[in-house]
């Protein structure tokens, strides 16, 4: 469990795919009950009643590549200040000058499936930023969903429900059977594309396995007050940015996670809280300073079922003395296989053994590994480039009792350390 920073607070294009809804809605579709139904349920509501794709088992693990870019329309803009220094002349208000800059990034969005079985998947996602001049990756996100089997989220659509879609092209909306090259391999594919005045979404899925293949996005934001120009001295009105995403897939294993099998343990259905205590710790080393700052976390259940948990973790970390503290919110998830995940079995921690390899993966430049086993405890821990995070676990009941991250962000080393302290 790690409560990102301010700085990780942008999901980059994945929070925008993950967010827009395809806007044509089937009328009458049917939905199997679900914490986060899936964005690509109103055009193929068969998928509700689907199993996973054969090709998505427990511990399986897909990795996306993208990148996105903010194209400015305008290059500055008046935001209403009591303090500015243009003052409208017919309302009196006053406004600021901002400038408007661009800005781009590359990520890998890694999703791992902890839990298959009832027509329901639960997924885990990390998002690992690409500093593309020394090309390492850096951990910025992590979140969780429990959606439908046959349609998670818009990752992939059981081939069985591509295969009986019909193609559409009227009222922006297309729908597109075509040969599709994704890095070198061409794929028969199924192309869903809606435009409209805002811009386009568009998601290409491969017809034999079901999954997503390609995506892109084009947002046009909304237009912005410019600052005044010509003779007259008055404000204008100029095109707000633009931001443009997309993404291919570049990896799908089956990891062999192995306590996947392994029954969830009774605390899980039952309790209605865990709280956690701990120290955020920021490191300057070239400044010489040091701060830490008190936090909680308190994680509550949201939705629940045989091997899979839904949640929301709430933190409250204390800020500098006269100001009040910061306020974070997370949505996660859960499952039986989870890696990192909220509990392992105890039947399978305490077959775990020191240094025993659990998890490479190669494109983000990972290892997950046990740090520590021990009669009581066992310790996992990714490690990459630039961070580390560790889940200690109790051999006896299987729970989360701990976790230590460190991140370097810049000149700055980011160390979390939270422990569980109670267990409603």
């Amino acid at each position: 469990m790690t409560i990102q920073q301010k700085t990780f607070s942008i999901r980059f294009f994945y929070a925008i795919l993950l967010t827009l809804l395809m806007k044509a809605e089937a009328p009458g579709t049917a939905r199997t009950e679900v914490p986060d139904p899936s964005i690509m349920l109103p055009l193929v509501s068969a998928a509700a009643e689907a199993d996973a794709p054969p090709i998505i088992k427990p511990g399986t693990r897909l990795i996306y590549f993208g990148m996105t870019a903010s194209i400015p329309g305008a290059y500055g803009k008046l935001v209403q200040d009591d303090n500015g220094n243009w003052i409208d002349k017919n309302t009196g208000q006053k406004y600021r000058e901002e400038q408007i800059t661009g800005n781009g990034a590359a990520a890998y969005n890694v999703i791992q499936v902890g839990f298959i079985g009832n027509k329901i998947a639960q997924l885990s996602n990390k998002i690992y930023t690409l500093d593309i001049t020394t090309r390492k990756c850096m951990y910025g996100t992590s979140d969780g969903i429990v959606t439908h089997a046959g349609c998670a989220a818009d990752y992939w659509i059981h081939p069985n429900v591509l295969r009986d879609v019909k193609e559409v092209n009227a009222d922006g909306m297309r729908i597109l059977r075509m040969p599709y090259t994704v890095a070198g391999k061409t794929y028969k594919a199924i192309r869903f594309q809606r435009d409209d005045i805002s811009g386009y979404q568009a998601r290409v899925y491969d017809l034999e396995t079901g999954l997503l293949i390609f995506y892109a996005l084009r947002v046009q934001g909304p237009s912005v007050i410019t600052p005044p120009s010509g003779l007259f001295n008055t404000p204008g009105t100029g095109e707000g940015s633009t931001q443009i995403s997309t993404g291919w897939i570049v990896e799908i294993k089956d990891i062999d996670v192995p306590w996947k099998a392994a029954p969830m343990p009774k605390w899980v259905s039952e309790f209605k809280q865990l709280s956690f205590r701990g120290v955020q710790t920021s490191i300057v080393a070239a400044a010489n300073t040091k701060l830490n700052r008190n936090m909680v976390v308190t994680l509550t259940p949201k939705a629940r079922g045989t091997g899979w948990l839904r949640f929301r973790n709430d933190a409250v970390i204390d800020s500098l003395p006269g100001m009040p503290p910061e306020k974070a919110q997370q949505e996660g998830s859960c499952g039986s296989a989870s890696i990192g995940g909220l509990w392992i079995s105890p039947e399978e921690l305490v077959k775990l053994r020191p240094q025993q390899l659990i998890e490479r993966n190669e494109l983000v430049g990972t290892t997950t590994t046990v740090t520590q086993a021990g009669a009581d405890s066992v310790t996992l821990s990714e490690t990459g480039p630039l961070h580390k995070i560790s889940c200690t676990y109790n051999t006896k009941t299987g729970i989360l009792t701990a976790t230590t991250t460190s991140q370097q962000i810049g000149l700055a080393e980011i160390i979390q350390n939270l422990k569980l302290t109670s267990q409603n």
